[in-house]
C-alpha cells in the first residue's frame, strides 16, 4: 500500500495504491482507492474514487468520479459528475453533467432525472386534484 502526497508527477503500473495525490497522475493496470489529481490519466485501472480537474480513462473502472473535464473510452463508471465529459462507448449508472458528448449508455442521467421530477410532480399534482374534486361531489 503506497501513498503519494504532493508531488507532480506519479507513474503507477501493476500496483495496488490507497491514496494518491498529485499534479498529475498516470495510472496504468493498477487499483486505487482515492485519487485526487489536477491531470488524471487512467488505462486499465480500476480506481474507487476520483477527484480531478482533467481526466482521461481507458479501458478502466471507476466508482465514483468528480472532474471539470474528461474523456472516458470503452470503460465502466457507477457515478459520474462532470462539467464537461466526451464518452465513447461507456456504460455508467448515475451520469450528472451539462455537456456529454459521445456514445453512453446510463441508467439515470441529468435529463432522466428532471423528467422523473417533473412527472412526480405532476401525478402529485393531479392526484390532489382528484382529490379536492371528490370532497366537492361527495359534500
Amino acid at each position: 500500500m503506497a501513498s503519494a502526497n504532493g508531488s507532480s508527477t506519479r507513474h503507477f503500473v501493476r500496483e495496488r495504491t490507497s491514496e494518491v495525490t498529485a499534479n498529475h497522475a498516470e495510472v496504468t493496470r493498477s487499483a486505487v482507492r482515492f485519487l485526487d489529481a489536477d491531470q488524471a490519466r487512467l488505462e486499465r485501472a480500476a480506481v474507487q474514487r476520483l477527484r480531478a480537474n482533467q481526466v482521461e480513462i481507458s479501458n478502466g473502472a471507476v466508482g465514483f468520479a468528480r472532474f471539470e473535464q474528461g474523456t472516458i473510452r470503452q470503460s465502466n463508471a457507477g457515478i459520474v459528475v462532470a462539467r464537461s465529459v466526451a464518452l465513447d462507448e461507456v456504460h455508467v449508472g448515475i451520469l450528472a453533467a451539462p455537456v456529454v458528448r459521445g456514445d453512453v449508455h446510463t441508467w439515470l442521467d441529468l435529463r432522466s432525472a428532471v423528467a422523473i421530477g417533473f412527472g412526480m410532480v405532476l401525478g402529485k399534482a393531479a392526484i390532489a386534484a382528484a382529490r379536492a374534486l371528490a370532497r366537492r361531489v361527495l359534500a
